[in-house]
């Protein structure tokens, strides 16, 4: 294959990859549009809009993966996982939280010394501040926990359906794996659009595209994902609803300990991450073992096949003449 044949492959793959994520967008402001000609306030009933949003971006997804599929590979690989893959997947989303903790403490540290900088985390807390627009009053209990629901299930499979299944599997088919496992984190951080927020979503989108791509299951980015926003943000809007009555200390301290949790199991990850290294390469021999194995096995079969017939048949044909 050519020089030029590899290229427009690659760009090819990255053109579609980049015209999925405009697939992604504009389903979200389809039900953006539809939310504003029904005239219901996007910001009182936040967790409606983020359900429906999520639904329709999923079902776009999952159509255009259904499509990519057809007289080919699968996009979206679906391999089982074993109790031992699962829990390293959650150890690995638990230090994945206590990076960005970590990203977050020093951020705060240079926001000290950078304006820039200080306006750019108050604007990041902001946006992931449920109630940082709209008065807790106003807001139904309900929609509330919609919101929790939708943020700590729905939006991780969404997300991955579309950023590793979809994107990365589309990168794939053009790029090798590792430089898929970048470009899609690379645009998994800029979908997220704020300065301080981009750069932890292309680091987090890095170590869910690894483990997708060592795992070959969809299911283990939505692990990942799934327990990075339920102990990230999950857990402290749910007992910030002011109709459960939690005392803002106890969230407080329980946040704080999550957090703590979170960065003492950044090495504990990376040894997770390993295990799971070591689980493929043990896969890979036992596949290559088992097509060695039935190679074999074709090639006696072939041979038996094309042997003589025994000598007391010759003898009897030589009587017969």
């Amino acid at each position: 294959m050519s020089f030029w044949e590899k290229a427009r492959i690659k760009l090819g793959a990255l053109g579609k990859a980049v015209v999925w994520l405009l697939y992604f967008l504009c389903a979200d402001y389809g039900v953006y549009l539809a939310f504003e000609l029904l005239k219901i306030d996007r910001k009182i009933y936040k967790g409606t809009f983020n359900l429906c949003s999520t639904l329709a971006v999923l079902i776009v997804m999952l159509v255009i993966a259904r499509l990519l599929s057809i007289k080919t590979d699968p996009l979206i690989k679906m391999n089982k996982l074993k109790p031992d893959q699962v829990a390293c997947l959650v150890i690995i989303g638990l230090g994945m939280l206590g990076v960005v903790t970590t990203y977050i403490i020093v951020a705060d540290k240079i926001a000290t010394f950078i304006e820039s900088m200080k306006n750019a985390m108050e604007d990041y807390r902001e946006s992931v501040d449920r109630f940082s627009d709209t008065p807790q009053v106003v807001v139904p209990v309900w929609d509330s926990i919609i919101y929790v629901i939708t943020l700590c299930f729905i939006v991780p499979v969404t997300e991955e359906v579309t950023f590793r299944g979809v994107i990365f599997g589309q990168l794939r088919r053009g790029f090798g794996p590792w430089v898929s496992v970048f470009l899609s984190a690379v645009l998994f951080g800029i979908m997220h659009g704020i300065s301080v927020h981009i750069g932890y979503a292309i680091a987090c989108g890095l170590i869910i595209a690894a483990c997708y791509h060592i795992t070959d299951s969809l299911v283990a980015p939505i692990i990942l994902h799934a327990v990075f926003n339920i102990f990230g943000s999950g857990i402290a809007n749910f007992m910030n609803v002011e109709a459960f009555g939690i005392p803002n200390e106890l969230t407080t301290s329980f946040m704080v300990g999550i957090n703590m949790t979170s960065m003492l199991m950044m090495p504990i990850g990376v040894l997770a991450f390993a295990y799971l290294v070591n689980v493929k390469r043990k896969q890979a021999k036992e596949r290559l073992a088992l097509e060695e194995s039935s190679n074999i096995q074709v090639e006696l079969s072939e041979e038996n096949n094309g042997d003589p017939a025994p000598d007391g048949d010759d003898n009897g044909i030589e009587a017969k003449e």
